[in-house]
């Protein structure tokens, strides 16, 4: 039975549990939920519908199709819509247009599920795709996706086994993007960010748009929000007394968490809204038109703000992002701290591609192995002071 649920925030929850009835799965209990996000209640109980009436079709084993490829795809699509992002469906539809144009221009069978899950060619498929210039990143992620089409198919009864899981793929070495900014780096975009009135496209035409600039940067900065996150933050989403300073952010995958705001983030938000006259609701941060920032938009702006700076570095949203966990990990040596300030579901995330190390600190490590300590020797630090989240005084932030 689904049931909905109304949670903080005008958030719903769907959860379902039920016991198949007739079919191959007779017997088998499914439990499951779909967190929706913000939304109104007409379009949380349209989904509920539709979660229910896919319910009736499981128990009476109406939901069990044929062995034909086409028609389990179509099902398997439509039970990821539940729990996947849109980003996500598209790109598990782009794989397996890929993998099934394939088959035909090489003239192989694609009728039933059977014949597509065939070791041999989803092998010959691998390797096309690597002779045909794509990423190994790609196409390991591409075997992946149809891995977990599979392993759906063995599940439902259409296969014995996942004919990916004893296919190789390939190894490539995860990258790390961009270099995290130093405090002093930091410091001087900040300051770089001034009015020129007179170059259109190269920076701010007002003060309050360099206000603007500066404290969603810095407000970036001090929390590791993505920057999708950002612009889907409303001002209902803060909460801040004289208790706690929190924000409640919906990720990627509709994960849920409350992120803490610090001094430097508290007070861009709090002068971000007082120029807009304290509003109590609408958007967290707007355009100069008073609009809800589009993610392009958004990043745009905020790469355009580094044009005027002497020294290259990398400026956008999401090295803000490995910025913050970066300096979070130094001062707090919590790697599982860093993880759930993120919202990665892993932590083998967050060191892989987020937390990084500088030749300084490799260097100070290894002289740390002597019995004494040799001055100069040690971690690099900064002015002389402990890693910490960069406290933006009150003039860089305004």
């Amino acid at each position: 039975m689904a049931s909905l649920f109304q949670e903080r925030g005008n958030s719903f929850r769907i959860q379902w549990r039920f016991k198949i009835r007739v079919g191959p799965r007779v017997g088998e209990v499914v439990k499951g939920g779909l967190q929706l996000g913000r939304c109104c209640r007409a379009a949380a109980k349209a989904r509920l519908r539709r979660i229910g009436d896919w319910e009736e079709a499981v128990k009476d084993g109406r939901y069990v199709p044929s062995g034909e490829f086409p028609i389990i795809r179509d099902r398997w699509l439509r039970e990821r819509e539940l729990t996947c992002t849109a980003q996500t469906l598209e790109r598990t539809r782009r794989v397996l247009g890929l993998y099934l144009r394939w088959r035909k221009r090489e003239g192989l069978p694609s009728d039933a599920v059977s014949e597509v899950a065939n070791r041999e060619e989803l092998r010959a498929w691998r390797d096309h795709r690597l002779d045909d210039e794509a990423g190994r990143k790609t196409v390991a992620n591409d075997l992946s996706t149809l891995a977990a089409f599979f392993d759906w198919c063995v599940i439902e009864k259409f296969l014995q086994e996942n004919p990916v899981r004893r296919i190789a793929r390939p190894r490539f070495t995860p990258t790390k993007e961009g270099t995290p900014l130093t405090r002093q780096q930091a410091g001087r975009w900040l300051r770089s960010i001034r009015r020129r009135p007179g170059r259109s496209g190269n920076g701010p035409r007002s003060w309050s748009e360099v206000r603007r600039k500066r404290q969603i940067i810095v407000f970036l900065l001090n929390t590791g929000v993505r920057n999708g996150e950002l612009c889907s933050l409303n001002i209902e989403d803060l909460r801040v007394d004289e208790h706690e300073q929190l924000v409640y952010v919906v990720g990627k995958g509709l994960k849920e968490r409350w992120v803490p705001l610090n001094g430097a983030a508290l007070v861009a938000v709090r002068l971000h809204l007082r120029s807009r006259g304290n509003p109590k609701s609408g958007p967290r941060v707007i355009t100069q038109a008073n609009r809800r920032y589009n993610v392009r938009q958004l990043a745009s702006e905020i790469v355009k703000t580094a044009r005027c700076l002497d020294e290259a570095i990398t400026a956008n949203p999401h090295n803000l992002r490995h910025t913050f966990a970066t300096w979070l990990a130094r001062s707090t040596s919590n790697i599982a701290l860093v993880q759930k300030v993120l919202g990665h579901e892993s932590v083998h995330t967050t060191f892989r591609y987020y937390v990084h190390t500088g030749d300084g600190e490799l260097a100070g490590a290894t002289e740390n192995l002597r019995g004494r300590r040799i001055e100069g020797s040690g971690p690099r630090r900064e002015n002389g002071e402990a890693f910490r989240i960069i406290p933006f005084p009150k003039r860089e932030v305004c």
